[in-house]
């Protein structure tokens, strides 16, 4: 455990385990908890050659996975709501609405920086299917440095994050059984 004093009270911390941090001094619980994030899986139908559906992909500029295809979305304020939040990251990223958007999946990832403990670099990933006016121009912006839209059926190869290629492998399951008619 990578922590050492009260985040309440600033005191020592005497007590604690791999999931629970109690300080001697107050009694604060602290609970090492994954930390919760918000992704739009962005889809389209499309009439091309290239399959019935697309996904709208940003590609990062930050680390972690910098220069690599991503799900648009991140992490929640405290106490934001799940919706409100994944409307507030598209507005900031892509400088645009969201038209509808249905929960769709939850998993559990990891954010991998060397400057975060191991400990406290678990992620809740809720996503959300997602339509957005794709005849409005977007502009990559905040920490991306482009979008683009692919094929379901032919993502590029350098996905970031393990929940991404989760989600968007169930994606391509529900899509051809049930549309985006949500």
């Amino acid at each position: 455990m990578h922590y050492s004093y009260c985040p309440v009270c600033g005191k020592e911390i005497k007590k604690w385990n791999d999931q629970l941090i109690i300080c001697s001094a107050c009694g604060y619980h602290f609970y090492q908890t994954s930390k919760p994030t918000a992704g739009a899986v962005i889809i389209r139908e499309t009439d091309s050659g290239n399959g019935k559906y697309q996904v709208l992909l940003t590609r990062r500029g930050i680390e972690p996975f910098k220069g690599y295809w991503d799900i648009p979305g991140g992490f929640l304020r405290n106490g934001e709501e799940p919706e409100k939040g994944l409307r507030r990251e598209i507005l900031e990223e892509l400088g645009t609405d969201i038209l509808k958007l249905r929960l769709f999946n939850a998993v559990v990832d990891r954010y991998p920086r060397a400057d975060i403990p191991e400990e406290a670099n678990y992620t809740l990933c809720l996503y959300f299917l997602c339509t957005i006016d794709d005849s409005k121009k977007l502009e990559a912006e905040d920490d991306i440095t482009e979008s683009a839209w692919f094929p379901l059926d032919s993502l590029p190869s350098n996905l970031s994050f393990k929940g991404n290629k989760k989600v968007l492998d169930k994606v391509k399951r529900y899509l051809p059984e049930k549309g985006i008619d949500f």
